[in-house]
């Protein structure tokens, strides 16, 4: 009786599941552009990981971000779309950097992460969406001369799409 049971809540949950499992894609915004893979670990919860670099005259090198997040239908009487969702989360972020007019002004970066995102799935084949960034860096503890902003932002926000896998 407490296996049937339990096939029965296994059933419902999977029923009740998000409108696909993971998908694998491409993201750009304010740290960087790169790709951007997400994998549902329940109906609600999901990781995104992300692996963003970038290339000028002042810096060189990229960032993994990885984040669990909690999914969100939206309520309201203005945005009643199924395909039409928003979460949240909280992560941490590491990378390199390093400055191309000096090969001693290597640094790692770590630190923690916040995010909110809204994503549109187009006919179950691609999701679409965008999201907003909170970090901190912890390291690097001295910041190099000249590309300060890098290691001292704490906002970003980027476009992602993906394509739907499973």
């Amino acid at each position: 009786m407490k296996k049937i049971i339990l096939l029965a809540f296994v059933l419902v949950s999977m029923s009740s599941y998000s409108q696909y499992v993971n998908s694998f894609g491409v993201r750009g915004g304010i740290r960087g552009v790169g790709l951007s893979y997400k994998q549902f670990l329940s109906p609600a919860t999901f990781l995104n990981i992300e692996g963003v670099g970038q290339s000028s005259e002042q810096i060189k090198g990229g960032d993994l971000l990885a984040t669990i997040n909690f999914r969100n239908k939206i309520h309201t009487t203005n945005f009643q779309i199924k395909e039409l969702t928003w979460s949240y989360g909280v992560g941490i972020h590491g990378g390199y950097y390093m400055d191309p007019n000096d090969a001693k002004e290597n640094k790692i970066t770590f630190g923690p992460d916040v995010r909110l995102g809204a994503e549109y799935l187009f006919k179950e084949q691609w999701a679409f969406g965008l999201d907003i960034t909170g970090y901190y860096n912890l390291m690097p503890f001295d910041k190099p001369e000249g590309i300060d902003r890098v290691y001292t932002n704490m906002f970003g926000a980027g476009l992602f799409i993906r394509y739907v896998i499973q």
